[in-house]
């Protein structure tokens, strides 16, 4: 498959410019959600995605070459309210005591809100087994990892940086997997979980 294929599968066809436009997109969006949660993800098909939004399947395809870019656009959408949350969690950090702080209270924030909107965790299951996908789930890593990296390379020794690097990129991956098992969990068996990754993070990540 060329470079040009696996591009385009993803891409939005048409960008709505007229009111008429953005609200049909948002009409597939939102049934795309309601679809996957009920049946999963490979389960749906864009004709379902179609019936659901009211729409006919020649105007869904008019904005969405296949399901792949649908996901895409429900990943971009919910990253960005993610990423408004991430971005401010070391600002203006002074401790890397304060830093490990900061990052134990925002696991338990970050549970919540994966908690409240299961359609996180059924793009994220979804993404992961699509190679085209998991590449803007690695992308979107690795700028959270460039954030956190500005906000506290200050406070680590010079010697230490590419320590603290591997530290942080870890960090996020671990907790991603620790949310997706905790918030399927009973509450029992998730805060204990998180408690103790709340431990570990406290003990470890940012100790230099």
């Amino acid at each position: 498959m060329s470079d040009q294929v696996v591009e385009g599968r993803l891409e939005l066809r048409k960008k709505p410019q007229q009111e008429r436009s953005i609200q049909r997109l948002e009409a597939i969006l939102e049934a795309a959600i309601e679809l996957f949660l009920e049946k999963g993800v490979v389960e749906t098909t864009m004709s379902e995605i179609a019936q659901r939004a009211g729409i006919s399947i020649g105007s869904l395809y008019q904005f969405f070459p296949q399901k792949a870019a649908v996901i895409k656009a429900l990943h971009e959408r919910f990253s960005a309210q993610l990423e408004g949350f991430i971005r401010q969690i070391f600002a203006d950090v002074e401790t890397l005591d304060e830093a490990a702080e900061r990052a134990s209270e925002s696991l338990i924030e970050l549970y919540g809100m994966f908690r409240a909107q299961r359609i996180y965790m059924t793009l994220w299951q979804a993404i992961v087994v699509d190679k085209d996908l998991s590449q803007l789930s690695n992308d979107f890593h690795e700028q959270i990892i460039a954030s956190f990296y500005r906000d506290l390379a200050h406070l680590v020794p010079q010697s230490e940086f590419e320590r603290f690097r591997v530290n942080i990129k870890l960090m996020i991956l671990a907790t991603g997997e620790v949310i997706r098992f905790t918030t399927q969990q009973p509450d029992e068996v998730a805060e204990a979980h998180l408690a103790q990754w709340r431990r570990v993070i406290r003990g470890s990540i940012f100790a230099f």
